[in-house]
């Protein structure tokens, strides 16, 4: 065989077997959504003409919008949502703010505090025209562009009033080997009507990998254990015998030394 075709070969082999793995890897992520519960009270439809409901994927990840409402924070207003996600890798959050016009492009308005099991927390700002932008993009003199690679639309549709809306999604990566505790999301504007709507929240974690499939018994060629040969030569008959020959034994004549008799 040509060796520079077999190197190719093998190149190629390692290859895909290196992206079978990657991509393995990467499916054992899941997602745990978060129900936003009495502390969302603004109804999506009231919004939304169409809006997305109940257990929906939005930008590759699950949320539970199956109450239908919104969470709306005013300035200086939180909400917070506990639990025990081991090993997060991500969290998620579908986060729009409203009457957000052109004086409030390039200002922090808010930040998302996550909290872990060991007490320490991470925290990412909320600037208007960079992570977020109004929901309603067809309202005039409003912030309608996002430009952090981390937000990014996930719906497209309409509002009531028959103008353009949109739902972002905003992307917060983690390190994997901590137990996040809290995700809080804190409006620090402190003037003006700006609101901050999260509308979903989930977050990502491993799963548990699966066990390993067994190796299989049968080593002969395309697995042909069954065939008639295969269980001929398996037979035990052809093993050697394993029965035990019970040695002779003869009775000497103590009387007796080399076969003559003692006088």
């Amino acid at each position: 065989m040509n060796a520079a075709i077999f190197t190719k070969s093998a190149k190629g082999l390692i290859l895909a077997s290196g992206l079978i793995a990657a991509s393995s890897i990467m499916g054992y992520a899941q997602d745990a959504p978060v129900a936003l519960g009495a502390q969302a009270t603004v109804p999506l439809s009231g919004l939304y003409a169409g809006a997305p409901t109940g257990s929906v994927s939005l930008g590759g990840h699950t949320f539970d919008l199956s109450a239908g409402n919104l969470a709306s924070l005013a300035n200086g207003q939180s909400v917070s949502f506990s639990g025990s996600w081991a090993n997060a890798t991500g969290a998620y959050l579908l986060l729009n703010s409203a009457n957000t016009y052109l004086w409030y492009d390039q200002t922090v308005v808010g930040n998302v505090t996550l909290t872990f099991s060991d007490g320490t927390t991470q925290s990412t700002d909320l600037m208007v025209g960079s992570n977020l932008r109004e929901w309603r993009t067809g309202a005039g003199f409003t912030v309608n562009l996002i430009t952090d690679p981390a937000a990014a639309q996930v719906w497209t549709g309409n509002a009531t009033d028959g103008s353009a809306a949109v739902i972002d999604m905003l992307t917060i990566s983690l390190t994997g080997t901590k137990t996040l505790t809290s995700v809080t999301v804190n409006d620090t504007n402190g003037w003006g009507a700006l609101a901050i709507s999260l509308s979903g929240l989930t977050i990502s974690s491993p799963d548990p990998a699966p066990a390993p499939a067994p190796d299989p018994t049968c080593t002969r060629p395309g697995n042909s254990c069954n065939t008639p040969a295969a269980v001929n030569s398996n037979s035990q008959k052809w093993l050697p015998s394993t029965s035990a020959t019970t040695p002779s034994t003869t009775t000497i004549d103590k009387h007796t030394n080399s076969g003559h008799h003692s006088k």
